[in-house]
């Protein structure tokens, strides 16, 4: 930055020095971000403002600049004290004939004492060379100018108020040698300058005042103009002085830095010089050299370079070697030849550069060049590009890595015709249970285990990677369908043997989806796409096996895929309905309650059923905000009718695991005034499998604001009796695979009396779902089934104003003929 392209700044310093000296301002604050920023190079700014004081750079080096201008006046001050005595002597004899002799006297008594002191200090100076001053010297200097300048300035006004005319022209030229020659001595410090200037301007303004001349306004332009002239030569030259200190400043300190940094080089380099005569026999060895080599300097002087190279035996070592040969043999030039040397035992690699050297006469006279041990840089790389590469848990590939090694083998694979190659993705079943049991170390451990058999079933002719979290991957070539189902059970196999991790075995498992390169079409992203639809249909049939890519799958996936799709469309543009199944009293046959259900009338394939949408909802990520919706409609459409003692609304797993579930489900009914009181939230135990940690607490919650939990399809699963005794439940749903088997298994009746008795003991309402006949009815009332719901007693609704005007008459004694029919069991969702 220039200095005049601130000329506000400028300005505003000067005005700061001639009545704040000393003071900072805010305007400052713009040259220190460039120091703070670590910005070295000089400032023309910086150095104007620290010309005047103010603080701008290091205080060391502002200590500094400031003794170098207090140090220059104090160069010229016998010149100072010589000056004022022959003015002083001057004017005494002057002012002699027409000042009273008793207020000359008491100025000659006061300037002399003055100049006194001002030597004294001087003298003290010289014996006390001063290296750093503080900002308050430079305001003692201001206060000196100050007072000095005071006794001066009382010349010219006694001269114009009782002088004759020659007295008046000698206080005048006196007065202008003060002003111009105190303002340059003082120019260093501006401040001090400025004060100085300033005091003798005022008092020459007095002086012309107090003459009435005719000529005062021309002697007021002059005066005016000189004084700017000195003012400006100051500032400039103060500029100057403190530019060329911060500057030689800076300069002391990037000598400071590269005598540092060159310490460090000579300390920690890696490089030497090396030369060889005509003959290519080292010469002039330098002690790093010597070091390096980990040899005499005569085993060294009897050597040539190739001759280190061939001390080490391995592969990439011979192919350097070769180029230094040939290079010898050319007299060429060369740089970057990478050599491998044996020393003591040890294996190095220098990197060699060398121009050949000429004699005198033009004749060929042998090498000199640099060498470096790059020894620690290669091995550092090496690493880099191991962990690049490879899994650092299990010391396998990465994805990254695998995908390299895939593609050059399919491009192999292209090139020759061959089909044998196959691709396997596995992931680890059960995986999440070690972790959130035992802790992510017993994690890590199982899968560096699992990684290890991994390697042993596929030996050195199958690469194996692991793609991240419990997911693994295989490619290999396999000659027929059987042998790649026989590696893909191995797989399967071998990692549901037990782990022994610390004194605990654990149980896994694995499930693998393979596809073999069948078409010379298909690149690697089709066939990762291939064994992943296998890896997802053997998961979806139960996980723990293995099972080969058909083309029958990609139409599935496909086919799910636009389902997706259109569910999507469906939800966001409310073609989804929202229905009401009565559920009623067994004992009044009244419509008491109502359950929920939400079903899709698709305009191509007709009605989808719940048990098909609503698992791909969930796999979409769509099944939170679609539960949500459904709980929104049911609710406002309940709240309008008071007929119904409860609605009931199923959660889907996924949405039990929403941390923010009970958030979600009090806001509905804050916002549709929905009573907590009436609503019933069904849920299966499959939650608990998936969301173990937190289900207490949620139900909890849940039920503190009056809402009622529901077990649904009470008795399929494995531990429903279990969570009876572990959870608090307001009722129960016998799931309708009981129902059908009234009247046609004995077993059925004692199953379905069973759970009554159990949840009446427990104080928990009970309700069968899916009748469809009088004698369930019939042997459910018998039973003592508290309510029922089912086909039997009504169709869905979409108003459950129409539910609730159910009567008993509408239904007892229907005939099954009559019966309306149960095309699909329509899952119910929120």
């Amino acid at each position: 930055m220039r200095l005049s392209s601130n000329w506000t700044l400028i300005l505003v310093t000067i005005c700061m020095a001639f009545f704040r000296p000393g003071k900072s301002f805010s305007a400052v604050d713009r040259t220190k971000a460039p120091e703070q920023a670590g910005k070295q190079e000089s400032n023309p700014t910086k150095a104007f403002l620290l010309a005047f004081g103010h603080p701008v750079v290091d205080e060391q080096v502002a200590r500094k600049v400031r003794a170098a201008q207090v140090a220059s006046i104090a160069r010229l001050t016998p010149f100072i004290i010589f000056a004022n005595v022959i003015n002083t002597i001057v004017i005494a004899l002057s002012f002699q004939t027409f000042v009273p002799v008793e207020y000359l006297a008491v100025w000659l008594i006061g300037i002399c004492g003055f100049l006194a002191f001002t030597t004294h200090k001087w003298l003290k100076s010289r014996k006390e060379p001063v290296e750093f001053v503080s900002r308050n010297a430079l305001n003692k200097a201001v206060l000196h100018a100050t007072v000095f300048s005071s006794f001066w300035a009382v010349v010219p006004i006694a001269a114009f108020v009782s002088g004759d005319a020659n007295g008046i022209w000698m206080a005048s030229c006196v007065t202008i040698g003060m002003l111009c020659g105190g303002g340059f001595t003082l120019a260093t410090v501006p401040q001090a300058a400025f004060r100085w200037v300033g005091i003798l301007y005022l008092a020459s303004l007095v002086s012309l005042a107090i003459g009435q001349s005719s000529d005062i306004w021309m002697l007021f332009l002059l005066l005016t103009s000189y004084t700017m002239v000195v003012i400006c030569s100051v500032a400039s030259a103060g500029w100057l002085f403190a530019s060329h200190f911060l500057a030689e400043a800076e300069l002391e300190q990037r000598g400071e830095l590269i005598a540092l940094l060159l310490n460090e080089f000579e300390e920690k380099a890696s490089d030497w010089i090396w030369e060889a005569d005509s003959a290519g026999l080292l010469r002039n060895i330098s002690d790093r050299f010597l070091h390096a080599s980990g040899r005499t300097r005569s085993e060294l002087e009897s050597k040539r370079m190739v001759d280190l190279a061939y001390s080490l035996d391995e592969a990439e070592a011979r192919t350097a070697l070769v180029r230094l040969e040939n290079a010898f043999d050319e007299q060429e030039a060369f740089r970057d030849i990478v050599i491998g040397i044996d020393v003591q035992g040890e294996e190095r690699w220098w990197s060699l550069a060398a121009r050949p050297v000429i004699d005198e006469h033009g004749s060929y006279a042998g090498y000199r060049g640099v060498a470096s041990d790059v020894t620690e840089t290669r091995r550092a790389n090496a690493l880099v590009s191991h962990l690049a590469e490879h899994d650092s848990l299990t010391g396998i590939g990465n994805r990254s890595w695998f995908l390299k090694q895939a593609e050059m083998r399919l491009e192999s694979q292209t090139s020759f015709s061959d089909d044998t190659l196959t691709l396997f993705l596995i992931d680890l079943d059960n995986f999440k249970v070690v972790n959130d049991t035992s802790g992510h170390p017993a994690g890590d451990e199982l899968l560096r285990q699992v990684a290890s058999r991994f390697k042993v079933i596929g030996g050195e002719a199958t690469v194996l990677a692991r793609f991240g979290g419990d997911e693994f991957a295989a490619l290999g070539r396999f000659e027929s369908d059987e042998a790649a189902l026989a590696f893909a059970n191995d797989l399967v196999s071998v990692a549901r043997k037990p782990f022994r991790i610390g004194r605990r075995d654990f149980a896994i498992g694995a499930t693998v989806g393979y596809t073999r390169f069948r078409d010379s079409r298909d690149t690697l992203d089709d066939l990762m796409r291939k064994a992943d639809i296998a890896l997802y249909k053997a998961k979806e049939g139960g996980r723990g096996r293995a099972l080969a890519f058909e083309y029958e799958m990609e139409r599935e996936v496909l086919e799910r895929r636009e389902l997706e799709s259109d569910l999507r469309e469906a939800f966001e543009y409310e073609k989804l309905n929202v229905d009401f199944q009565p559920i009623v009293n067994a004992r009044s046959g009244e419509v008491v309650s109502s359950e929920v259900l939400v079903r899709w009338l698709h305009p191509v394939r007709g009605e989808i059923p719940p048990d098909t949408f609503i698992p791909i909802a969930e796999h979409a990520g769509l099944i939170l905000p679609l539960g949500n919706w459904v709980l929104k409609k049911a609710c406002a459409a309940a709240a309008l009718c008071p007929d119904l003692e409860s609605v009931a609304v199923n959660l889907s797993s996924v949405q039990f695991m929403d941390p923010n579930l009970v958030d979600h489900v009090y806001a509905v009914l804050e916002e549709t005034g929905f009573p907590p009181e009436r609503l019933v939230l069904e849920i299966t135990e499959s939650v608990f499998l998936r969301d173990f940690g937190s289900a207490a607490t949620k139900l909890e919650k849940l039920r503190d604001l009056g809402i009622k939990i529901a077990l649904d399809d009470f008795g399929t699963g494995y531990s429903s009796l279990s969570y009876l005794r572990q959870y608090k439940f307001d009722k129960i749903k016998i799931d309708k695979s009981f129902v059908d088997e009234i009247g046609e298994r004995s077993d059925g009746l004692a199953i379905i009396s069973a759970i009554i008795a159990l949840a009446h003991n427990l104080g928990l309402e009970v309700t069968a779902e899916g009748v469809e006949r009088q004698f369930q009815v019939d042997a459910l009332r018998t039973l003592g089934c508290d309510t029922m719901q089912g086909y039997y007693f009504g169709k869905p609704d979409s108003n459950p104003m129409k539910i609730a005007q159910i009567r008993k008459e509408d239904w007892e004694d229907r005939s099954p003929s009559t019966a309306p029919r149960n095309p699909s069991d329509m899952r119910s969702v929120s």
